[in-house]
């Protein structure tokens, strides 16, 4: 069993330290299982000498208690390179959860998601894909709330031990607009507009996550590249 001890980690642990001490439980699904078998990123790595996932989700809102996720969305890349051809978008058969709201917004309907996969499947494939890697996000908070209820409520995880990189943070922290306030907004399309990059005329989780995975690699560029941070200095 899980040790309920961590769930507010000792300082003292690192999220490496933490996975190395939980216990893999015979009931987990594969992808879980691999995810806390895998070594985390060295906390003292540079990031060119780590692999990243732009993780997006689309859910039908933003309370972990009440909505659910219906999209996944994951690229890899590295600080040079961005594997668009392994971009995935992960359906999910929650078309039952589909808000009038949230599909104004997303675009997915109830007969969009009846393709989909349950979510114990497509998080399981989540957690193989994460497995090892730091996770970059626009706006961290709501993938990793979400990430952290799921495991806690479908594996008696109380915590998930993860590097998280987060765009909207980097750019507060790193730019001069951003440690100024002179940027109207963060918004991810905004952010990139600043930048010059084109938005993307389709909304999905996996067009998400790409447009995140290029913004970061602007930012990578023009803040971060003649830094000597490391990967503790910036994770979130």
């Amino acid at each position: 069993m899980f040790e309920r001890l961590f769930k507010r980690w000792d300082k003292k642990l690192s999220p490496e330290a933490v996975r190395q001490k939980t216990l893999l439980e015979p009931d987990w699904d594969g992808g879980f299982k691999q995810y806390f078998s895998t070594p985390l990123p060295n906390i003292h790595a540079s990031l060119k000498e780590v692999e990243l996932i732009a993780l997006d989700f689309e859910t039908t809102g933003v309370d972990v208690d009440e909505d659910k996720i219906l999209s996944i969305g994951l690229v890899p890349l590295t600080v040079n390179d961005i594997d668009v051809g392994q971009t995935q978008e992960i359906l999910v058969n929650n078309g039952q959860f589909v808000k009038a709201a949230s599909a104004e917004v997303n675009e997915l309907t109830p007969k969009l998601l009846a393709d989909g996969v349950d979510i114990r499947q497509a998080m399981s494939q989540l957690f193989s894909c994460l497995a090892g890697k730091v996770i970059l996000v626009h706006g961290a908070s709501i993938e990793r709330a979400f990430i952290e209820r799921y495991a806690e409520e479908c594996y008696r995880c109380d915590a998930f031990p993860a590097f998280f990189l987060d765009t909207l943070q980097l750019e507060k922290r790193f730019s001069y607009q951003g440690r100024t306030g002179a940027h109207p907004s963060y918004q991810l399309n905004d952010l990139r507009t600043y930048y010059g990059l084109p938005n993307y005329h389709s909304h999905s989780a996996a067009s998400d996550a790409l447009a995140c995975a290029e913004l970061f690699t602007v930012q990578y560029k023009k803040l971060l590249s003649t830094t000597k941070l490391e990967l503790k200095d910036l994770a979130v």
